[in-house]
């Protein structure tokens, strides 16, 4: 019997996911019928454009599967945040009557998309709002529902049972995919082949198991800050989807009060070589290096440099933008080895639905084994509650930040 402490809780660990596959709603709802789902985003397909409302969870999922739309219609504007200049000059773009508009709100009481639809429905007050509008929320009495009573609109139920950072393979995701033309089906397909994988898995190759043991082994060693530097830009919203996921789920206290958790970071391939790559190479070495490549690059012509004599220039003769991409893929990962930074690769052949619901099923299932090995619980977040409830007090106060006292840094 093994009675290393680390091997003990990696076997605990695998186990813990694999009972998970059989019970957790999260997965089990992935072979859900979709027919309503698939009927309402045919409907919204009609419009020139969509706007979506909803922030965290209610929004980045359905962001990073819609980074693969491919048709140029309708366009999805997902409305993520109450900075009123933003949403005016996306309003300013649309036209109410060719464009739908879908709330997405898992309690139904989140306050910045209640602004956000109550602002839009004294915009479209001139349409049949029924036709234009629809609410997601879980089913029940609460805020979101109540307006859609109010104004007879359409609704969707968002499961009660999947928080929101882990909704992407329901209808928050769904949703908007099939109304972007993009295989619902396949995403969730490649969802299950991680699964139908983990159940037959060992301790030694189970890929998310692996990586969350490699985190959580770091974190004993003061690296607490883990960098996801991605090299696809239609990659990028997969990012900010992470970053929710792993800090939100990671992030909090254990059962006696110690604060556990990684500090997720988003980097852009190759952009971020030039901005943020100098801290990671010499500044502290408190990071963890996830770099996620794609080998199938998109075809370009060839570069025709052999007109010129400068080798910045002659280095580029007859090579593809995709190859100096990969070029460079292959350069940071070295490059972070060779100054003992600790570094994985994650290889996408291509970019595809199947292909995403994988990436997104293994950063998930990552998640969890993190969540486990560190002893705390992935599916609530109880610290962000207390800014809620002020944020709401002050509000309801018309004080704000100017009864706050809040220093004014920049004045005309």
């Amino acid at each position: 019997m093994n009675t290393n402490p680390l091997s003990q809780k990696a076997q605990q660990t695998l186990e813990y996911l694999q009972k998970l596959v059989t019970t957790l709603p999260l997965f089990q709802r992935l072979t859900d019928d979709m027919t309503a789902i698939q009927e309402k985003a045919d409907h919204f397909r009609q419009f020139q454009d969509v706007l979506i409302l909803g922030t965290g969870g209610s929004s980045l999922g359905g962001q990073a599967i819609t980074a693969l739309q491919e048709s140029a219609s309708p366009k999805l504007h997902f409305l993520d945040n109450i900075d009123a200049h933003t949403f005016a000059d996306v309003l300013k773009t649309v036209s109410p009557h060719k464009t739908g508009v879908i709330a997405i709100s898992k309690s139904g009481n989140t306050a910045e998309t209640l602004m956000q639809l109550l602002t839009c429905l004294k915009v479209w007050d001139e349409t049949p709002l029924a036709h234009h509008f629809l609410i997601v929320s879980e089913p029940g009495q609460n805020a979101i529902r109540e307006v859609a009573s109010k104004f007879s609109l359409p609704t969707l139920d968002h499961p009660d049972d999947i928080g929101g950072r882990f909704s992407a393979f329901t209808v928050v995701g769904m949703l908007p995919a099939f109304i972007a033309g993009i295989d619902g089906q396949s995403l969730r397909q490649g969802a299950l082949d991680v699964l139908a994988n983990l159940k037959e898995a060992t301790v030694h190759d189970s890929p998310a198991l692996v990586g969350a043991l490699t985190q959580f082994s770091l974190c004993q060693q003061h690296v607490n800050q883990s960098v996801l530097f991605t090299y696809c830009d239609r990659l990028q919203l997969l990012a900010s989807w992470y970053c929710q996921l792993w800090a939100e789920s990671v992030g909090k206290k254990n059962a006696i009060g110690l604060a556990q958790g990684t500090t997720p970071i988003r980097a852009a391939g190759a952009t971020d070589q030039h901005s943020q790559l100098q801290l990671y190479l010499d500044g502290p070495r408190d990071k963890f290096f996830t770099v996620l490549t794609l080998a199938q690059q998109h075809s370009l012509d060839s570069a025709q440099a052999d007109f010129f004599d400068h080798p910045a220039l002659t280095t580029l003769h007859n090579k593809t933008m995709g190859q100096l991409m990969i070029a460079e893929q292959m350069a940071t990962i070295d490059t972070l080895k060779a100054n003992n930074c600790p570094v994985r690769e994650l290889k996408l052949e291509q970019l595809t639905p199947r292909s995403l619901g994988s990436l997104m099923m293994h950063f998930i299932l990552e998640t969890l084994a993190m969540a486990h090995l560190l002893e705390v619980n992935p599916f609530d977040q109880p610290a962000v509650e207390q800014g809620k409830k002020l944020a709401l007090d002050y509000l309801s106060r018309a004080g704000g930040c100017a009864k706050h006292g809040a220093e004014v840094l920049i004045e005309e």
